[in-house]
This record gives structure tokens, sequence and C-alpha cells, in this order.
């Protein structure tokens, strides 16, 4: 009995004796790392929160890195110039404050060895994106080749997708996304193969993939365009030239639409266009163009076309019209307009396919002020108007007209011209204006009461 209580009092002793013994061990690391601690690839185990610091800090000053390009050495750059200021001691003790003392004796061996990275957090975005810089200017992008994502491409009357590039140029981001990558798992070496830049959309792509199918659908969609009775149906393949892939997305190349609504313009609009003009006396005369005519409104209708695109309907409309004379008929300038005829010095006011007004006029003085040839048109009418500008001398003009027609945009119109004294002839050629119609005062008032805006005036 003796003997199993003095075992019983030196196991109790013994206990007691662990006990504090382990109590008093985690006490210490209550103020120092445990063991195996490491920061920034630096062993502190055992150490206080200066010793640490101290420790890392050692390392982060002679701290460099080697970019390494294939075989040669690119560039080095050290810790410093990325901005990794030195730990202060305040820093590594939360970390200390952090750990769990009491778990001192799982930390005898490696297996719960703590690491903690504070080299990352440390980095100086500022001071990263110079030392990246550097690093893309010497890298020289232009002879390496490019990376590119895999798209969606219309070729051969078909939708296909090619695939990716992986190239080799970097760019700011990739360098510093591999920078940091190599400060924060303590590798002094960079390979700037892990800075290429990398495609983002692949061949395999789901979306892509969709966006395939979505493509070939809305290429087989019919548009059509009615202009001045005639009909242009867009073809499929001019529909698939449209389209573009963005991030796996369908969308429309803005670009190319308008480029193929400026060409459809041109095709069927008429203020560009020479006439072939049947004169007062049955003769033709090709006429050059002016104000008056059509066109497409290409920068309204480009977003409206885009639109119609993408909605894969059936449809048929008229596109936006600028300018004057468009009839859906095809009709240009009709059988009502102004006629004017430089050579014979006279004008004719058609109306409904009948000359009502013919009268001998006046026009611009030759060579400088000679009556621009064109097809234009009435855009405003004013009575008592003061016309200004300069004569052939340089000195100025202000002549009062009684009606006033501007038809282009450069000041020439038809008016009333009391000054002129005889109309006709030759007067035109030492006497003319300074490009407008001169008509007689008694004629104009009648001119100016039957020909509304908007009417077309053809002058050759």
């Amino acid at each position: 009995m003796k003997h199993t209580k003095r075992w019983l009092l030196t196991g109790v002793a013994v206990i007691a004796i662990v006990g504090l013994g382990y109590v008093a061990r985690a006490s210490h690391y209550k103020t120092h790392f445990l063991n195996d601690t490491q920061i920034d690839g630096i062993n502190v185990g055992g150490q206080t929160a200066a010793e640490a610091a101290q420790s890392v800090n050692t390392k982060l000053r002679h701290q460099r890195y080697t970019v390494v390009d294939k075989t040669q050495t690119l560039t080095q750059f050290s810790a410093h110039q990325l901005g990794i200021k030195p730990y202060t001691t305040a820093q590594v003790r939360r970390l200390i404050d952090k750990q769990n003392a009491y778990t001192w004796p799982a930390h005898m061996t490696t297996a719960a060895a703590s690491t903690h990275q504070l080299g990352q957090k440390a980095i100086d975005r500022t001071d990263l994106n110079k030392v990246s810089t550097q690093i893309v200017s010497l890298a020289d992008n232009a002879n390496r080749t490019p990376t590119r994502n895999a798209k969606l491409v219309y070729k051969n009357q078909a939708f296909v997708i090619q695939k990716e590039v992986y190239g080799s140029q970097v760019s700011r981001t990739s360098v510093n996304q591999a920078i940091t990558s190599a400060v924060s798992h303590h590798q002094s070496q960079i390979d700037l193969k892990a800075a290429y830049v990398k495609p983002t959309v692949l061949a395999s792509s789901r979306s892509l993939k969709n966006a395939k199918k979505t493509a070939i659908k809305l290429s087989k969609n019919k548009i059509t365009y009615t202009l001045a009775n005639k009909k242009n149906t867009l073809p499929e393949a001019r529909i698939a030239s449209f389209l573009t892939t963005a991030n796996g997305h369908v969308s429309v190349n803005q670009k190319s639409v308008e480029a193929y609504l400026i060409k459809l313009s041109y095709t069927y609009g008429t203020v560009h266009q020479t006439r072939h003009f049947k004169t007062h006396s049955g003769t033709y005369v090709n006429v050059p163009a002016g104000l008056y005519g059509w066109s497409i409104k290409v920068t309204a209708e480009t977003p409206k076309l885009s639109k119609l695109i993408l909605a894969g309907k059936p449809v048929t409309r008229t596109p936006i019209i600028q300018g004057t004379g468009y009839h859906k008929n095809g009709q240009d300038f009709g059988s009502t307009y102004v006629e004017v005829s430089k050579a014979s010095q006279h004008m004719w006011v058609h109306k409904n396919g009948r000359v009502i007004i013919s009268t001998d006029v006046v026009t611009g003085k030759p060579p400088k002020g000679t009556t621009p040839s064109g097809v234009y048109v009435v855009w405003s009418k004013q009575r008592h108007a003061t016309l200004r500008g300069l004569n052939d001398d340089g000195s100025k003009y202000a002549s009062p007209v009684s009606y006033w027609m501007p038809v282009d945009d450069t000041g020439v119109g038809i008016h009333d011209s009391p000054w002129q004294p005889r109309y006709g002839g030759s007067w035109y050629v030492s006497h003319g204006s300074h490009g407008c119609v001169n008509t007689p005062p008694s004629v104009m008032a009648q001119v100016y009461a039957n020909v509304p805006l908007k009417t077309p005036v053809v002058i050759y």
C-alpha cells in the first residue's frame, strides 16, 4: 500500500512538472515565433518580433531579382526598386499575436510549420509599374509574336472558329503579375515566359461555339431596303461580313455597316449625280450635281441597321433620307422646276410640265463671277433683302432687292435687279452679276409667287 502511494505521488509530481513546463513554454511563444515559422521564406522560429524583423529586413536589403529571356539575362532589379519597405517590429508582432502559443508541441516538427507572406502586400504599385514598364521596353514587343484570342471569322462562305494564338509579347499587366508571383513565392529568378500575355478566349470556349450558331442564324435573315421604287436585299454574305464577336458575344461592326450604307447611298442617291437633262428646246445637256438631291443619312441609319441585324427578324424598310427630291416612285425632279441657260441668258419656270414664265436674265460676269452650273434648289425665300459682298476691285457692295431666292451654299440665288438696264444677249459678259441670276423686276414678282421652296433649279 505504501508502495502504491509513493508511485501515485511521484506521478502527480511529474504531471505537475510537465504541466508547468508546458505553460511556461506556451508563455514563451506568446513573445516568440513558433518553431519553423517562416516570413517571406525566412525561418524566424524561436525569434522575437524585433529579431524576426531584423532577419527579414537583412535579406530584403540584399534581395535582387533577375529576369531571364530564354538563356539571356534581360535585366535585374532590387526589392528596393519595387518599393518593398522594411517591416516594422509592430508589423511582425501582429503575426505573433495571431499564433496559438499553446500549440507549440505540434510545431516541434516541420509538419505544422507556419508560413507568412508579407512581400506581396508590401510592393508599391507605382514602383512596380516603373519596373514592369522598363521590362516591357527591353522585351521589344515589335519583334515578338502577338497573342490573339480565338475568334469567329467568315471565310469561304462559312463561319469558322479561328484558334487562339499563344504569343511571346508581354504587357505591363502580365509582367506585374509575374513579378508579384515571384516575390510571393520567394523566387529570385523570373522567366519572362511567365509574363507572356495569354489569350482570354479559347477555341474550346462554349460561348464562342454558341456565338457561331447565333451568327449563322442572323446571317440568314432577310433585310430589304426599298429606295426610290427599287429593292435591295442584303445577301447572306453581306450580313455575315457585318458580324463579329467580342468575349463570346455576337455584335455588329459599325464601320462595316457604315461603309455598306455609304456605297448604297452612292448607288441610289441623287445628290452627287450628273443629270442628263432635257432642255426647253428638246436637246440634252449634262448638268453637274449641285445641292438638289437626296442621300441616305448614314450616321442615323447605321445604328438602325445594326439593331435590325441583331434582332434577326425579316424586315423591309426605307432608310433615313436626307436632302431634297426623294420620291418613292423613283422620280427625280419631275416636271416642276426652274431652268436657266447661261448661253441663252434666259430662264424658264416649268410647272407640271408647262412653261409658265419665260424671261431673259443676266447671269454672272465671267470669269470670276460666272454662275455655277448644277442642279440646285430654292432653299429659302425672303422679301426685301440686302445682298452684300465684294466687287471685282475689292470694294464692298450692298444691293437691296425686293425678292431673294438663294439656291446654293455660296450665295448664288435668283433675285430682281433694278440696276440692270437690259437683259439677255451678251450683256452679262461686261455687266454680269457676281454669280446670281439677275431677273427683271417686272417678272421677279411672278417668279417669287410661282416657285415654292424646295423647287429644283437647273443651271447649265
